[in-house]
Formats: C-alpha cells, structure tokens, sequence
C-alpha cells in the first residue's frame, strides 16, 4: 500500500502542487474576511513560522545535524512545505491588497504578487536556492508587517509604515543571526549577497509605497455609487437613482447623470477599516477636459472615518457645481487610491427620471 502511494506520488508529482495551490487560494478567499481578525493573521503567522524552520533547517543540510537527520526524502518534504506556505502567503497577500487599493494605480503591484505565487508552485525548482528562498521569505515579512502593525497601533501614514519597514528589518536581522549560528561558515560565504538583497527590497518597496503604487493597507473599499440624493436615515441612509437598461444586466446603476444646474450629485462610499482605527479619506472630483485631454481636480471633500463596523464605514460627499462631460471621483487615503468611479454628467432634458430608492 504505502509502495503503490509512492509511485501514485511519483507519478503525479506534476499536478499535486498545482492542485495545491488552486485549493489554497479557493480556501483563503473564503477564509480570510478581515485584516484585523485573530484567525485571519494566526493563518498568516502559521506560514511565516513554516517557511522560517523550513528555510532554517535547509541551512543546517551541511553541519553535522543537516548531515545526521535531514536525508534526501526529509528534504523534499521540507522543500514542499516551504513552497506550500510560500504560495499561501502571498495568495493571502493578494486577497487583501487587492481588496484594498483600485488597480489603476496598484496594478504593477498586486500583478508581482500573483507573478510571485505562481512561481512558488510552477517553478519550485528555482526556490531551492538559498538567496531566492530569502529574498522572498523577507518579501513576505515586510508585506506581512505594513498591513498587521497599522492594525495593531490604531494608525495609518507615512510614519507607520517606516515603522512596518522598521520591525520587517528587525526580524530578518534576527533570522540572519540564527542562520549564522547554525552555519557560520555558509553564513559567510553568502552572508553580503543576502544583505544586499534584502537592501535592494526595502528600497524598492518604500519606492513603491512612495510613488502611490501600494494600495492604502490596511483599509478597504467595498462599495461606492454615485446618486442623485442621499439622505441620512438613522440607522442606515437612502439613495436615490436611476435603473440601466434592461440589457445592462451587469450594472445596476445608470452612470448617466441627468442634471440641471443647481442641483446636487452624490458620491457615497463605503470603507472597511481595522477596529479604533480613525483616518481621514478623500472625495477627489475631477472633471476631463477634452481639449488638453487631462483630469482636472475640481474639489477634494475629505471625510473622517472610524473603524470597526464589519460592513464598514459609510459616508457621502455632494457636488453642486458641475459641469457636462466626463467626471470621475476617487477615493483616496494617504494619497493612495482605493477606488474610481467614473460617470457621464448629462443636461436634464423634458423626459423625466425614473429614480428608485434604496437603503443602504
């Protein structure tokens, strides 16, 4: 029995990671709901904790444990699990940081993480190197690290996230202590090479996180519309607009707005962030202008929100002054954005709108 499961194994090896991976990433959508639940981090946690023994152990395959305990069989076994935990880390990272910031802007990003977690599982052989197993293993804390410490410190900006970057740092230089225990002498023949590597990482993540490409983590855009009115209920609020055609069937919402001048348009959005969390996030109005063909702000409407309600933070910003043509609001934190929506401002002719109200 166990001779027949071995050749199943060997015979099938092909497609097991794969399968693998595709079930671990189905299992995560489900059950990674909140930034900020215990058992959502435990998991993530867990697999940090994996990759760090595993890599660990690899390290010792020379001294005399590695050589007495580690036999070609236990390898692999620790070379699968690492890939495995590798793969659900940034299938996890993916769920939130897409979750979390528009891909207009965050799409390089979220894009090297998908590239990232596809390689853990098509391309294992190249995470048998020992500069790669690191170069990625700090990828995943200091990905790790800029989501959990807003959550924990009640705090989101600039300051908090070099604080993230900071501790990521703090515990790859304790791992690097523990790999040059265990081996001094491998520790020394690659200890610059991984230093350097690790250098060329931070920076590149803070360059990122600079020029707007990271998502706003650990916040969350789960719906936004524009309406003709919103109207505060107590609890809740409703919202007027107008259906789309029958065919439309992927949209709900008409994007043609019918306007008269004076009248107001809605921007209503709802925000998921982390319990005792309060930050500031912004209504940016731009209208496009045909003629230079750009964006032009028209008016920012900062709202502050509080953190907390699982269905998230809910609030609205209205515009009086507007123009025909194109519009376009984005919803920003820190400067990064969490959401576009874009819609037609159209003059309010004899037919009358149809609007329908909704509770939200």
């Amino acid at each position: 029995m166990r001779k027949r499961a071995q050749e199943l194994t060997h015979k099938y090896n092909h497609i097991i990671m794969p399968t693998a991976l595709i079930g671990g990433f189905i299992f995560d959508i489900f059950t990674l709901n909140r930034i900020d639940q215990v058992f959502d981090n435990a998991i993530l946690i867990t697999h940090l904790l994996v990759v760090t023994t595993t890599i660990a152990l690899l390290f010792s395959r020379e001294t005399f444990f590695g050589k007495k305990f580690l036999s070609q069989k236990r390898v692999h076994y620790l070379q699968t699990a690492m890939v495995f935990s590798f793969g659900a880390l940034f299938s996890g990272f993916i769920i939130f940081y897409t979750r979390s910031g528009s891909l207009l802007t965050s799409w390089p990003f979220i894009l090297s993480m998908l590239l990232l977690m596809l390689g853990t599982e098509f391309r294992k052989r190249y995470f048998e190197r020992l500069t790669l197993q690191i170069v990625i293993f700090y990828l995943a804390i200091i990905s790790w690290t800029t989501f959990f410490i807003p959550v924990v410190v009640k705090e989101m900006g600039d300051l908090v996230f070099l604080l993230s970057t900071f501790i990521s740092l703090v515990f790859i230089a304790g791992f690097f202590l523990l790999l040059r225990k265990i081996n001094p002498v491998k520790f020394k023949l690659f200890g610059k090479k991984l230093i350097r590597s690790v250098a060329i990482i931070l920076f590149t993540f803070n360059l990122l996180y600079f020029l707007n490409i990271i998502p706003p983590i650990p916040l969350s855009l789960k719906y936004q519309a524009v309406y003709y009115d919103v109207e505060r209920l107590y609890p809740g609020y409703a919202a007027q607009y107008e259906k789309t055609a029958w065919y439309n069937f992927w949209r709900k919402r008409s994007r043609d707005m019918y306007w008269r001048p004076g009248e107001d348009i809605f921007m209503f959005t709802q925000v998921f962030a982390p319990t005792n969390l309060e930050t500031d996030i912004n209504h940016e109005w731009e209208f496009y202008d045909e003629a230079n063909r750009r964006w032009i702000t028209k008016d920012t409407i900062t709202l502050s929100i509080s953190g907390g309600r699982a269905e998230g933070y809910r609030g609205f910003s209205r515009k009086t002054n507007l123009e025909y043509g194109t519009w376009r609001v984005k919803t920003s934190a820190n400067r990064k954005d969490l959401g576009v929506l874009i819609f037609e401002v159209e003059p309010h002719g004899p037919k009358l709108r149809k609007l329908v109200t909704e509770e939200l």
